[in-house]
This record gives structure tokens, C-alpha cells and sequence, in this order.
């Protein structure tokens, strides 16, 4: 972007001279203001090819000040030093549940619609995949450790069931809950 003379300029060296804006509304009815840039026209052959489309109209780009704002922002976030620890926790701690719910659960997307159905079925979701975190935990525990009977590790379990109110429990707490006797 050269801020001098408003343009764009691509990878090509086609250069994008703003042309308009407008304000677009989505089905939400929340407008954003966009600026458009198009693709100056070129007497030679190979500049006219990259500032046209394939059907024949000049090439544009359009572009959300505001968007592009909250992006910076976001950028200059993330690269400070508290951001890229709490971005790097994301890793471990999130990343790895949705995955394990794609690809071992076979979940992709929600079949219900509506927050509340949605919430609903999501719980029950995360709830299998925790039943399964505290199996794998019960059943390393009980190869580990002879000393621990199998009936205070199911009370444990059905006691973790009882006393947590929502429907998704980290990891982290059902280890806890576990290890600590």
C-alpha cells in the first residue's frame, strides 16, 4: 500500500488506484464501510493479462479500514511477549481437544441449530470426550497402582460427576481430582 497516492500495488506490479466507497450489509443487517481499489489499465500484453479478470472485467480489490485496524492490533498482540505465552498455551490446551473431537469422535459440525440446542449438543460432546480422558486416567491408575481399589476410582469418578455443574471439565482438573488422594 502506498499511502502517498492511495494505491495498491501486486506481486505483478499492477498498481490498484482507489475507486470508491460503499457500505455493505450483511443478513445480520451489521454495515461495513469498504474501500475499492481496481487495476489501472496497461497497453502491453502481459500487464493487460494480470489486471483483468478471466472473464474479461479489470481486477479489484476490496478492503475493510476497520477489519484491517483490528488485524494490526491483533498482530502487535500476539508478538508481545504476553501474548505469545497465552497464544502458545492455546497449543496444548485447546487445539488438542478440537482435534481430538474431529478426528476420534468424528465431530464436525453441529446438527441442531439455536444457541440453546447448540450449547446443549456441544456439552454432551465435550461430556464423551471427558468420559473418555477419565477412562484412559482410571484405567492407567488402576495398572499403576495396586493399592487404590477399583471401587475408589469409580467413586471418584461418579463423585466428579455429581459435584461439577457444567458440562465440560479441562483435563488438567480431572488429573487433579485423580492424583490427589
Amino acid at each position: 500500500y502506498d499511502n502517498a497516492t492511495d494505491s495498491f500495488t501486486d506481486q505483478h506490479h499492477i498498481q490498484f488506484s482507489f475507486k470508491q466507497v460503499y457500505n455493505r450489509t450483511d443478513k445480520y443487517g451489521f454495515q461495513r464501510t469498504i474501500r475499492k481499489y481496481e487495476a489501472n489499465q496497461y497497453d502491453d500484453p502481459e500487464g493487460y493479462h494480470y489486471s483483468i479478470t478471466e472473464r474479461g472485467n479489470q481486477r479489484s480489490i476490496q478492503i475493510n479500514p476497520h477489519w484491517e485496524m483490528e488485524k494490526r492490533l491483533i498482530r502487535v498482540k500476539l508478538s508481545s511477549k504476553t501474548g505469545a505465552s497465552i497464544y502458545a498455551k492455546r497449543k496444548i490446551e485447546v487445539e488438542p481437544v478440537f482435534g481430538n473431537l474431529k478426528a476420534n469422535l468424528a465431530f464436525k459440525r453441529l446438527s441442531v441449530r439455536g444457541l440453546e440446542k447448540a450449547k446443549n449438543e456441544l456439552g454432551i460432546i465435550l461430556m464423551a470426550g471427558n468420559l473418555k480422558k477419565m477412562m484412559k486416567i482410571i484405567l492407567s491408575s488402576r495398572q499403576q497402582s495396586q493399592k487404590s481399589s477399583w471401587k475408589n476410582l469409580v467413586n471418584k469418578f461418579f463423585q466428579l460427576l455429581f459435584y461439577s455443574e457444567v458440562s465440560f471439565v479441562p483435563a488438567t482438573f480431572l488429573i487433579l481430582i485423580f492424583v490427589w488422594k
